[in-house]
């Protein structure tokens, strides 16, 4: 069992079942975006989208471009096989959604001690599952794939700390800007200090998944929680 369970645990962290994991989600937001137009767009598709434009790279799937390009330069530089266990793949779904009930389970502690009030939804059922998915997916790429990859650089190179150091520097630092994030712009949520904290909690929760199990596990858990917090538990 335990042969088993290292092997599943290093098979799983490879490029190719990440990007089967979080497939699904990818089809179900891009064709909910182009069902929707510009209406419905995650806010992380959108910053990504603007931050390639000043690179003049214009295009409504410049986000997926940049993701599916990161997968492809991933699996070339592990050398990882192509090959898919279908029942490790099983496995790893299920792990993801042990993960999003967990941290439903733990949040709704921190609402009931925290008296965090759900804001209504403001779009309808198939809207909402369609920006869950998107949340999944983008705001893992650019607050954990990104950041957090950039941040453990920084924290290891520049000042020279070691990985167990630099991983918590840069996923307490990167919690606080996802946070933070959700505060933004015209569609930002009005600043409360209960739902920031409660938001750079989810922040380190995903930030620590995306360390030590990877990114599909990180994206495909993400959206599942808003999904069950946002549809099912709603």
């Amino acid at each position: 069992m335990a042969s088993w369970f290292t092997t599943y645990l290093n098979e799983t962290r490879k490029p190719v079942y990440s990007a089967a994991l979080i497939l699904p989600f990818f089809v179900v937001y891009h064709t909910g975006t182009l069902i929707f137009r510009t209406t419905y767009i995650n806010g992380a598709d959108a910053l990504i989208v603007r931050l390639l434009a000043l690179l003049s790279v214009r295009s409504a799937f410049a986000s997926a471009l940049v993701l599916l390009a990161g997968f492809l330069v991933w699996q070339l530089r592990t050398r990882a096989s192509w090959k898919i266990d279908g029942t490790r793949l099983a496995w790893l779904y299920g792990e993801s959604l042990g993960y999003a009930w967990l941290l439903v389970l733990l949040t709704g502690w921190l609402t009931v001690r925290l008296s965090l009030a759900a804001p209504a939804p403001r779009q309808g059922l198939v809207e909402r599952i369609v920006l869950y998915c998107g949340a999944g997916i983008y705001e893992e790429l650019l607050f954990r794939a990104v950041l957090v990859g950039l941040l453990l650089v920084l924290f290891k190179r520049v000042f020279g700390m070691g990985r167990a150091p630099a991983a918590v520097c840069a996923v307490v630092v990167a919690a606080f800007i996802f946070s933070l994030f959700h505060y933004i712009g015209p569609e930002g949520d009005r600043f409360q200090v209960v739902s920031f904290l409660q938001r750079f909690g989810g922040g380190v929760y995903f930030s620590i998944l995306f360390v030590t199990r990877g990114f599909g596990v990180a994206a495909a858990a993400h959206a599942l929680y808003d999904v069950l917090v946002g549809v099912v538990l709603a």
